[in-house]
């Protein structure tokens, strides 16, 4: 009687095999988290970083197309509506005719041609130092100049691993990317 029933195997894992996957898993996860944090927040500094250099080239262009002076300033007008340059970039900016260039927007003569948002929570733009946050006016004349140089700092968050980005502006008007030009504020 004990020949008649083939004994059959269970097929399965053990209690060992499966917590060994358990731990080759957790490890392996523990490793990909700070560089997938790392992806994120360069990603999302590239964003930030593109996005203000492209409303550089716009403010430039407009200059040009208008032939009359375009101005660029901190302005939190995204939330409140109100088209008053004040705060610091990172709340938001506008870029708007300026024929007077001078921080105030002039209900007869001057028009905002755009808004935009501030920057994410933690991140942060200042001058390449990182000992002030950026808030002054850039002005772009009709030639499509600026006479001025300047440096605008985007910094991550300050547990991020990313690398800070730089919109650099020469005299000339031209403004390009710059990977680890200046140094992020430490708080």
């Amino acid at each position: 009687m004990v020949g008649m029933f083939p004994r059959r195997t269970l097929k399965g894992f053990t209690l060992v095999e499966l917590l060994i996957v358990l731990v080759v898993l957790v490890i392996t996860l523990s490793f990909a988290n700070p560089m997938f944090s790392k992806l994120l927040h360069s990603n999302q500094l590239h964003q930030q970083a593109s996005r203000l250099l492209g409303t550089i080239n716009l403010a430039r262009s407009q200059a040009v197309m208008r032939n009359s002076p375009v101005s660029i300033c901190p302005s939190a007008m995204a939330l409140t509506g109100e088209a008053v340059c004040t705060g610091t970039y990172a709340e938001g900016w506008i870029v708007f005719s300026n024929v007077d260039k001078d921080k105030v927007i002039d209900v007869d003569s001057d028009q905002v041609l755009q808004v935009f948002e501030g920057l994410p929570q933690g991140y942060q733009l200042t001058n390449r130092k990182g000992t002030r946050a950026a808030f002054e006016l850039i002005n772009f004349l009709p030639d499509g100049s600026s006479h001025s140089n300047r440096t605008l700092l985007i910094c991550p968050p300050q547990h991020a691993l990313a690398q800070s980005l730089s919109v650099v502006i020469n005299i000339v008007g031209r403004a390009r990317l710059v990977k680890e030009w200046g140094e992020c504020p430490v708080s």
